[in-house]
């Protein structure tokens, strides 16, 4: 699957690329010109885009040079500057203060969050349709991921109990707060429970990394 999605984002690429590099010899693409198309890149979109087209035409010269023999060198690309990736997640610990600050109904989404490591829209959106409690899977369809690929999530009896709990709550969506589908989570109740339980620094969204880093 990850493979199918790196083809297509790939040949996407490509697609852009051919408009400066159509019909080239590959041997006569320099740094410089190759530098240049990736400012056209970096001024409509961003230095971190720009980098992964940079990779691509890398990559391939590399194997144009390397492997297939077409070319005798391949010309160094440097790569725009990134900033570090910020990453934090919670200790066991953490997470067992933050929930006793949260709200009942944040503090589900936050267990479940945990348990699947499902984006917040996903989590947020997750219907009643998505879910099948007795083979214990809920599943996001490709329109509504962030990937634009279908998620199928194995739910553990945990996952299984705590969305039981939310049975009758409404008639579609699966996260309510007094019978009304949750739009966000950012919220001054959220903000206001990570003050109280000492935790900086930290995001919803890291619940993700929090939940990948429980994994590993």
């Amino acid at each position: 699957m990850d493979h199918k999605k790196t083809h297509r984002e790939d040949a996407k690429k490509l697609l852009w690329l051919q408009q400066f590099l159509r019909g080239r010899v590959l041997s006569e693409i320099g740094r410089e010109e190759i530098f240049l198309v990736a400012e056209k890149k970096r001024l409509e979109s961003s230095g971190p885009t720009a980098n992964r087209y940079l990779a691509l035409v890398r990559a391939i010269l590399r194997k144009a040079c390397e492997e297939w023999e077409w070319i005798d060198r391949a010309p160094k690309i440097k790569m725009y500057k990134e900033a570090k990736r910020r990453v934090r997640w919670l200790t066991p610990e953490q997470e067992q203060t933050l929930l006793a600050e949260l709200p009942e109904h944040q503090g589900d989404i936050v267990l479940f969050s945990l348990s699947t490591g499902l984006r917040q829209a996903n989590v947020l959106t997750l219907a009643w349709g998505q879910v099948d409690l007795n083979r214990r899977v809920a599943w996001v369809p490709g329109d509504m991921a962030k990937g634009k690929e279908d998620i199928h999530v194995s739910l553990s009896q945990f996952a299984v109990e705590l969305l039981q709990r939310q049975i009758g709550k409404h008639h579609e969506r699966i996260f309510t707060y007094e019978g009304k589908a949750i739009g966000q989570v950012n919220t001054k109740a959220w903000r206001a429970a990570l003050q109280r339980a000492g935790i900086e620094n930290f995001r919803w969204h890291d619940l993700r990394h929090t939940w990948a880093s429980w994994l590993i």
